[in-house]
């Protein structure tokens, strides 16, 4: 039966683009920028971490990154859009009730 293997993107900044040929034996070549200089290439999670130590020691490679997105929860934890407007309406009233209170002691001033 076929089996998914888990994949991660590194991104290679190089100096040339001349050499992206070379990248093709390491991964799948994804995408390849020719203004910013950089290849997004997708490997297998078990390589990654010595490709890239490996791709740093080319001439032609300023650095290498990898992608952050299989570490990242999809699903955010606990938080959920809720969390965020209800702390957005609690700043809101603060603001709101801090700004009568100050024109409150204004009028009083006044008198």
């Amino acid at each position: 039966m076929f089996e998914m293997k888990k994949r991660r993107a590194l991104y290679v900044y190089m100096r040339g683009l001349k050499q992206v040929n070379q990248l093709k034996k390491f991964g799948d070549i994804a995408y390849i920028s020719n203004k910013m200089h950089y290849v997004a290439l997708y490997v297998n999670e078990e390589e990654a971490d010595d490709l890239l130590i490996k791709l740093k020691k080319y001439r032609f490679v300023k650095t290498v990154k990898a992608s952050a997105r299989p570490d990242i929860d999809p699903d955010l934890g606990d938080q959920h859009d809720d969390v965020f407007f209800e702390e957005y309406d609690q700043e809101q009233a603060n603001q709101a009730a801090s700004a009568e209170a100050t024109t409150d002691h204004q009028v009083d001033e006044d008198k």
